[in-house]
């Protein structure tokens, strides 16, 4: 195993192989904290279907938000896209997604919302099929399963067309049926082309669909090669 400090690269074609997210010698403390991340460099090439794992504490969440611009890093730099504009859009789907599941809407309703919001609801409808989530359309949210709310929280995510789409712990909270099918529909969006960087505790589930596998522990992150994933 090796500190990443190169390009991620995917075995796709050479425009798969672009880089669409580099970060340079990160380094983040909080107030008052010592730091929990140093030097982090990585770049991430489209179509990567990127894993990342590690101890609670770890610095994972963390990462993302800097690399979402909600946390900015004292140290280092974080380049989305080639650093020129339009930047590439991101989706985000965090940790403890919210819908107030006793509200009395149903799933067409408030993926029209978040559409209406973002002045693109004609992508409703598309990303409803697109998630499966067709014959739920006019399913109350408090009828769903876990699985199938997680579904609305991605479909809210992919409604403005990402390029990439960042995932905090998104099997939380589901049973094995709820997490293989949501596994299964994001390795279906990562065929078609999406860029996915997901963090997991859920490892050994989710492994057989990435691409890269990176693990977070004592302020850095780690490649684990291939070869050794089934061993992490």
């Amino acid at each position: 195993m090796k500190n990443i400090n190169a390009t991620l690269r995917t075995k796709e074609t050479p425009e798969q192989k672009k880089p669409i997210l580099r970060l340079a010698e990160i380094s983040f403390a909080y107030p008052g904290q010592p730091a929990i991340l140093e030097q982090i460099s990585l770049t991430v090439c489209k179509n990567d279907f990127l894993v990342i794992s590690g101890p609670n504490g770890s610095g994972k969440t963390t990462l993302l938000k800097i690399i979402l611009g909600l946390l900015k890093a004292q140290k280092g730099t974080a380049q989305i896209g080639g650093g020129l504009p339009p930047k590439p859009v991101i989706g985000y789907l965090p940790q403890k997604a919210h819908i107030n599941s006793g509200f009395p809407a149903t799933v067409w309703e408030v993926l029209t919302l978040a559409a209406r919001q973002r002045k693109n609801k004609a992508q409703a409808w598309e990303t409803m099929v697109r998630v499966g989530l067709l014959t739920k359309k006019d399913a109350l949210l408090g009828t769903l399963s876990g699985g199938q709310l997680q579904r609305v929280f991605l479909a809210r995510a992919l409604l403005n067309k990402p390029e990439i789409i960042i995932l905090d712990e998104p099997a939380n909270n589901l049973d094995n049926r709820g997490k293989q099918e949501l596994y299964q529909l994001l390795a279906a969006l990562h065929q078609e082309g999406l860029t996915i960087i997901a963090v997991t505790h859920d490892l050994a589930a989710l492994r057989p669909y990435a691409s890269r596998l990176l693990l977070m522990a004592n302020k850095k992150v780690t490649e684990i090669p291939p070869e050794k994933w089934k061993v992490v």
